[in-house]
């Protein structure tokens, strides 16, 4: 592996329900191929709950974005609905329902960014400080160029961020 400042790997597919395995593969596989083994199973339910989401509440077609750095992965899914994901109390017998308290429980934070032509969904995931060798120290790279969403952190606990996309330029 080299020593390079982060890794980014970015799909598009058809809003089809084996798409979303097709997401899980593609986590998977990118994570070995960055050295993130230890991110492999948070990181395939997340990509897995929000890439179905993605397909049974929004439009169009799904992107899946996944950026990794010395210090997150962030996960990126972003659809043409306008439907806005809510975290909700599944009843114990529910079959559905489970999925975004899921993902609040696995990641540091998540957001949503309201585009002109849909959402963006991004939860970012810590990196261990060894979990990827060859990026121990590397400086975090200025993520506004990357155009994903800033971490949604208040006082040290998660919340549901609503931005509209113009805010930052994207």
């Amino acid at each position: 592996m080299t020593n390079r400042r982060a890794w980014a790997a970015i799909a598009s597919f058809p809003p089809h329900p084996q798409n979303v395995r097709h997401a899980r593969r593609i986590t998977r596989t990118a994570l070995a191929a960055w050295g993130a083994d230890d991110l492999v199973d948070s990181a395939e339910t997340v990509v897995s709950e929000l890439v179905t989401n993605a397909l049974v509440y929004g439009r169009g077609p799904v992107d899946l974005t996944l950026a990794l750095t010395g210090r997150h992965l962030r996960i990126a899914v972003t659809d043409e609905g306008t439907s806005l994901p809510v975290a909700r109390e599944a009843a114990e017998d529910a079959q559905s329902g489970r999925g975004l308290s899921i993902v609040g429980m696995l990641v540091e934070s998540w957001e949503v960014v309201v585009r002109l032509t849909g959402k963006t969904v991004t939860c970012v995931l810590a990196v261990q400080p060894s979990a990827v060798d060859g990026l121990e120290g590397v400086r975090e790279p200025d993520l506004a160029d990357a155009r994903l969403p800033e971490p949604a952190v208040v006082g040290g606990t998660q919340r549901r961020r609503v931005r509209p996309s113009g805010e930052h330029g994207a």
